[in-house]
C-alpha cells in the first residue's frame, strides 16, 4: 500500500505575513471612508476654505477621516496619522504623527472634495502605512466607481482584486495624459499652464478629474498612460505612488528625483513614457 504524499508548504516569513495584513487594514478602513462618504452624498454641510477660496473642506472630509483612523487604531495597537484634516486625530481620539516618524499611517479621508460637493462622480478615500518615509501599504478606494486599488511592497498591485501591470504608450501622440490645476491661481497655475500647453500639444490627449490618488491609479490600470502635477500633498499621492510602482511604473518628482514624502511634485508613467514627460516638463520649464 502506497503511503500518503504529505508535502510540506513552509509558512511565509513573518514580515510578509505582517504585510498582507497591514494591506488587509488599508483596505478596509478606505471602505470604511467610503461608507462614510457616501451618506453624505447630496448634503454638503459646514462648508469651510482652507489656503483659498478654491481649498474647500466640508463635514463629510472630517466624518470619513474619523472613520478611517478609527479602523486603523481598532486593528494596529499604537498607529500614529499624519491626515489631510488635522481634527480628525483628536475628534477620533487617536495620536497625531509626524511624516518623519518611522512609521505613520497617511490618510487623505476625501481626496476630490471639490467634485465631492459639486456631485461630480469622482472622489477617492486614500490610505497608506509609510515607513521611513516610504510608503510600504496603499490602497484608495474610488467611491462612485466601487473600484478598490490597492498594493504593498514586493507584492503587486491589484485593482478589485485583478493584477495589474502598468503599460500603456511609449509616445506622447499616442498618450492619453492626465493632470489637475492648484488652488494656487497665480504664479503656480501660469507655471502648469505653460507645462499643460507644451505637453497637450503633442499629445493623444489630456484629462483632468480632480483626484491624485485616483489618476495614479489610473497609470496602474493603464486607463491614462502618463500623470503629472505639481502643489500636491504627501496624502494626495502616498498610496497612488505605490500602487503605480509595484505596477510596474515609474515615480517621480518634476526632476526626475525618487518621491519622498517630502515631494511636492509627481510624474507618473510608465518607464519609457515618464521620460518623454520628464523632457516635456523640462522644456516648458525654459520658456
Amino acid at each position: 500500500m502506497t503511503e500518503p504524499l504529505h508535502l510540506s508548504i513552509p509558512e511565509p516569513p513573518r514580515e510578509e505575513r505582517l504585510m498582507s495584513y497591514e494591506l488587509t487594514v488599508a483596505e478596509s478602513a478606505a471602505r470604511a471612508g467610503a461608507v462614510v462618504l457616501r451618506e453624505h452624498q447630496g448634503r454638503v454641510v459646514d462648508l469651510r476654505t482652507k489656503s483659498g477660496s478654491a481649498d474647500l473642506v466640508s463635514a463629510a472630509d472630517v466624518a470619513a477621516g474619523v472613520a478611517v483612523v478609527r479602523a486603523i487604531a481598532e486593528r494596529i495597537e499604537g498607529a500614529a496619522f499624519v491626515v489631510e484634516e488635522p481634527e480628525v486625530c483628536e475628534l477620533a481620539g487617536v495620536p497625531a504623527g509626524s511624516l518623519h516618524d518611522p512609521e505613520v499611517w497617511v490618510i487623505d479621508p476625501l481626496d476630490g472634495t471639490t467634485s465631492f460637493i459639486h456631485g461630480y462622480p469622482c472622489y477617492s478615500v486614500s490610505v497608506a502605512l509609510v515607513r521611513d518615509g516610504t510608503p510600504v501599504v496603499g490602497a484608495v478606494m474610488n467611491v462612485p466607481a466601487d473600484e478598490m486599488a490597492s498594493a504593498a511592497t514586493g507584492c503587486g498591485a491589484t485593482a478589485n482584486g485583478s493584477p495589474l501591470q502598468c503599460a500603456g504608450a511609449a509616445t506622447l501622440d499616442r498618450a492619453l495624459l492626465a493632470t489637475g490645476f492648484p488652488y494656487d491661481r497665480g504664479a503656480g497655475l501660469d507655471r502648469q499652464l505653460r507645462i499643460f500647453e507644451h505637453l497637450l500639444r503633442p499629445a493623444h490627449d489630456v484629462r483632468r478629474d480632480g483626484s491624485a490618488a485616483i489618476d495614479l491609479c489610473h497609470v496602474a490600470t493603464n486607463r491614462v498612460d502618463a500623470f503629472w502635477e505639481a502643489i500636491l500633498q504627501p496624502w494626495d499621492m502616498a498610496a497612488g505612488v505605490l500602487i503605480v510602482t509595484e505596477a510596474g511604473g515609474t515615480v517621480t518628482d518634476f526632476e526626475g528625483r525618487p518621491w519622498t514624502v517630502d515631494t511636492r511634485s509627481v510624474v507618473a508613467a510608465n518607464q519609457t513614457l515618464h521620460a518623454v514627460v520628464l523632457t516635456g516638463i523640462a522644456e516648458a520649464e525654459q520658456c
